[in-house]
């Protein structure tokens, strides 16, 4: 019994390891991932006993590490084969024979020896103790495993928050989605009003004491739970009388401590790389996501969870380690069990909480169009790559573009203000330098202006209009430049167009440049005007607003 509840948490634990090394190939909509091959690769580590062969599966795939036995290395008598570790020099193994593991990466193994035979343990009070487990008895609760309904949601902003720690409330709301028992009495806390969104979770959660409030009769209801909270609470879900399992700083004098080695036991939980439970951190969303699955045994369809046209949160790309936990944790979905996990189907799409308009979330510029993030698609002057990010189509562009609008503007500065300073920066930080004429009627060539201004510092009309589209572009308003002619021989010149509020404006950093670096005239001004109200001839040949 003891050995399967190892291997078990063991597989758990390798499952949610290796989605965090996950390398996310990005799809457009529509397209569907196909799976590719990964390896497991062995490695004596100097035994005399020859490793295991290579073992392949499809990506997600789970495999079962072989029962081997291997003899000490050469020169090491009384050592013994402990298990394997992706570290060349362990000295305590990750995975033991007979582990499942689901392989989302090919990976190495080394094997593991110590001087301890496996089967003793540590057999002192330190880290990884381990007893003979209790009778094991059932769960007190209910956990609703059948339909995969959602049980966490993003916020009214658009984002899921991965790294913000879950309140209280929050996770009463999490249980309540899950837990199938209705109390007969309800909590009655000082500081949950009967009709807050998270009055009904709160007092069925509490009644049932699943989540318990303070002696002072408080729940305190947006204070961040800690994970130790969070174990107390979810110990209540699992059988008990599995192995215990035990954590550096988790003493058994911590109120927590049997709920802790409980959840720890069960798999739900891990220590941090020092063997650390940290009782008094706080549980963040993302690892909410992981661990609520594990409880409810839901194995994210990541064909699906790429390729489908799915609620998306800006904060949670699909390059990000719990990206596939959490479309599991906030997608409702039909689901067909496989020998990988589950493969979806009837998805229900949720549309984005935000109206239809630009907006800057984590340094970038994304778009909502009917109700979703715009991803692989164009809109007005906008390209937005699969990941919803406005993009220039040069990756080293948009980096400098994206950190010069942080750099320069903030959320309490209106529209105007911000485009004002982004101007500023144009027409003061750069000197002018003779550079090839843009023919009437290119397209596309703006990127390539503002790439080597940057670098050179020194550019002609072009390269100055080109670097102020882009960075009125980033701040979601539809710039474009203009090829044209300047004065009444209408020399050429570029400038540009930028429509605000329904209106046409004009502005030109390059003249504006001129007039106030060169010729000393401080209250010269090109920002923001009407072309029938400019000081010069403007002569438009090709581009400028549709």
């Amino acid at each position: 019994m003891e050995q399967k509840l190892r291997r078990w948490a063991a597989a758990l634990l390798a499952a949610v390891l290796l989605c965090c090394a996950l390398s996310v190939q990005t799809l457009a909509p529509g397209q569907v991932m196909a799976a590719s091959q990964v390896t497991v690769s062995f490695h004596a580590s100097g035994s005399g006993t020859e490793a295991p062969a290579p073992m392949s599966v499809e990506q997600g795939g789970q495999i079962i590490l072989p029962q081997t036995q291997l003899s000490s290395p050469m020169g090491m008598t009384d050592w013994y084969f402990a298990g394997w570790s992706e570290q060349i020099s362990a000295s305590v193994p990750d995975y033991l024979p007979g582990d499942a593991l689901y392989l989302t990466r090919s990976m190495d193994l080394y094997a593991v020896f110590t001087r301890t035979p496996p089967s003793v343990g540590p057999g002192d009070s330190s880290f990884g103790q381990t007893t003979q487990p209790s009778q094991s008895q059932p769960a007190s609760f209910t956990i609703k495993t059948g339909p995969h309904t959602k049980y966490m949601s993003g916020g009214d902003d658009g984002l899921f928050h991965p790294s913000q720690s879950l309140t209280r409330a929050e996770m009463a709301q999490m249980l309540y989605n899950i837990v199938a028992e209705r109390p007969s009495r309800g909590g009655g806390f000082s500081d949950v009003p009967s009709d807050s969104w998270y009055a009904p979770a709160v007092n069925a959660m509490a009644g049932l004491d699943i989540l318990e409030g303070y002696s002072d009769g408080s729940f305190r209801p947006n204070q961040p739970i800690t994970r130790a909270e969070s174990a107390k609470a979810l110990a209540n879900l699992i059988p008990s009388g599995g192995q215990p399992r035990t954590f550096r700083d988790v003493p058994a004098s911590h109120p927590a401590c049997a709920a802790i080695s409980a959840v720890g036991s069960y798999g739900l939980f891990t220590g941090d790389p020092n063997g650390n439970f940290n009782p008094d951190a706080g549980f963040q969303r993302a690892e909410a996501a992981v661990v609520f699955n594990k409880l409810l045994n839901r194995t994210p369809d990541l064909s699906a969870a790429y390729s489908r046209n799915l609620r998306y949160f800006p904060d949670v790309p699909t390059s990000h380690w719990a990206y596939g936990q959490v479309m599991e944790a906030s997608t409702t979905h039909g689901h067909t069990p496989t020998a990988y996990g589950e493969q979806w189907r009837d998805v229900q799409a949720e549309a984005v909480p935000l109206a239809d308009g630009y907006y800057r979330f984590c340094g970038r510029l994304y778009c909502v169009s009917g109700g979703q993030f715009l991803r692989s698609a164009t809109q007005e002057c906008f390209t937005f790559d699969a990941e919803g990010r406005y993009t220039t189509g040069d990756t080293e562009l948009d980096e400098r573009l994206n950190a010069l609008v942080e750099q320069y503007t903030n959320d309490s500065m209106t529209r105007d203000q911000k485009l004002r300073a982004l101007y500023n920066y144009c027409r003061d930080s750069f000197s002018y330098l003779k550079r090839p004429l843009v023919e009437v009627g290119s397209t596309g060539w703006e990127p390539g202006y503002a790439s080597s201004f940057l670098s050179m510092g020194k550019g002609n009309c072009y390269s100055f209009s080109s670097l102020f589209c882009l960075l009125a572009r980033n701040l979601g308003q539809p710039a474009y430049t203009v090829v044209g002619g300047l004065g009444k021989k209408a020399a050429p010149h570029g400038w540009v167009e930028i429509r605000l509020d329904g209106t046409v404006y004009l502005f030109d950093p390059q003249l504006e440049w001129r007039y106030v670096h060169d010729y000393g005239y401080k209250s010269h001004n090109l920002f923001k005007i009407l072309q029938k109200n400019a000081p010069h001839i403007y002569t438009k040949r090709s581009g400028g607003t549709p």
